[in-house]
């Protein structure tokens, strides 16, 4: 996922989405009531929290691995230039 804040443009879509999934709330918690309104939003927070761990896990990985995938890279180069 990385830093979704790359640009002007990827700030205003995540305010987009933010405005939308508040509007979603509020507009559960009018037609079902506020306990239903909670329960979405708490929902919501779930799942963007799934999607932050998601992200941190990816960016923090294991620097071994990616040693590793430079290597295989390294050898398929070379074994291109040996033909």
């Amino acid at each position: 996922m990385g830093n979704p804040l790359t640009s002007e443009v990827a700030a205003f879509r995540w305010m987009v989405a933010v405005l939308v999934a508040a509007a979603s709330v509020a507009l559960v918690a009018k037609l079902f009531g506020s306990t239903a309104g909670i329960f979405y939003g708490m929902f919501l927070l779930l799942v963007l929290a799934g999607f932050i761990v998601k992200g941190m896990i990816y960016m923090l990985g294991s620097p071994d691995d990616d040693e590793e995938e430079d290597d295989v890279v390294t050898e398929l180069r070379n074994d291109d230039y040996n033909e």
